[in-house]
């Protein structure tokens, strides 16, 4: 167990390292401008607290403490170049295919704007979702913690690994999938909704027009939003954080209600299509099983007790 705990660790590491790599390369290569100041400070304190605790747990053999320091700094590194990676995808400049995801949303058995008003007819639906929908950083950083605690680390590690790989392929396939999303499209104002607060559907529009329009764009973290229409990360995130918490029989349902509420508020509160969604839960499928599979690999336990005895 400690052999494929050690081999977590080491994929985690390097899941967390080779990102930056490449999104720092990408970023020299094409000149997209960062605002580093508001980088440093967050990878400071993340990277801080990670080379300090974990060495030292595991000196200490506080190795519960070192997973959820790991985890949980790991997950938090991961947030920049997640991040910028939407913003690189989006900034490519590809044609806008809100008419393609409308007549996509055409075919399925469920109308956006019958939806959109059942859920505002009803408040305590309205609010749930919206509390569902604000779940999301909550869940990430929170079940990969509860993981460890509950003697449970290697589906902390993995979840936070599937995490990464959500994030970067949903990035790669929104290049031919920039959107403005439903609100936009059809002319839904956020003050005509009486319980659905559409604050989110709006908020990333900024942005959006931004890094696509403004050759002087600077990317900071301060100002980030989330700028992807298709596939929905939220919808990917709840699969993930549903798949995780599966092992952990208490709370195995409640969490699995919560991420169906998580998945259908991207609809009802973040501009998204019907098909973002679907798209999203097969994103997740993926890369969790991706994931599962590469982790499992004889030739990463083989390196990773390589690394062990180096």
């Amino acid at each position: 167990m400690q052999d494929d705990l050690q081999k977590l660790r080491i994929a985690l590491f390097a899941t967390t390292a080779a990102p930056y790599a490449l999104i720092w390369a990408i970023v020299l290569l094409t000149g997209f401008r960062l605002d580093y100041s508001s980088l440093w400070r967050f990878m400071f304190i993340a990277l801080s607290i990670l080379a300090v605790f974990s060495p030292y747990c595991s000196w200490r053999r506080l190795f519960v403490l070192r997973n959820i320091v790991e985890t949980l700094c790991c997950g938090l590194l991961l947030i920049i170049p997640s991040v910028i990676s939407t913003y690189l995808a989006i900034r490519v400049g590809m044609p806008m295919v809100d008419d393609q995801l409308v007549a996509m949303d055409a075919m399925l058995p469920i109308d956006w704007r019958s939806f959109i008003a059942v859920v505002d007819a009803h408040g305590w639906i309205a609010h749930s979702l919206g509390y569902a929908y604000q779940s999301f950083a909550l869940q990430l950083l929170g079940l990969p913690v509860l993981l460890c605690v509950l003697g449970k680390p290697e589906r902390g590690y993995r979840m936070v690994m599937a995490y990464a790989a959500i994030c970067f392929l949903s990035s790669l396939i929104s290049i031919w999938f920039p959107a403005l999303g439903t609100y936009k499209i059809y002319g839904v104002a956020a003050d005509s909704l009486q319980n659905i607060n559409a604050h989110f559907g709006y908020f990333f529009l900024e942005q959006f027009h931004a890094v696509r329009e403004n050759g002087d764009f600077i990317f900071s973290l301060d100002h980030a939003a989330g700028i992807l229409t298709f596939p929905s990360v939220h919808a990917a995130v709840a699969a993930l954080c549903a798949w995780a918490a599966w092992e952990i029989r208490l709370i195995r349902y409640p969490i699995l209600v919560l991420n169906i509420g998580m998945a259908i508020s991207a609809v009802s509160h973040a501009n998204h299509y019907f098909v973002d969604i679907i798209a999203g839960v097969m994103v997740a499928v993926v890369c969790i099983a991706v994931v599962g599979v590469v982790t499992r690999s004889p030739r990463l336990a083989t390196a990773s007790r390589m690394a062990v005895t180096a």
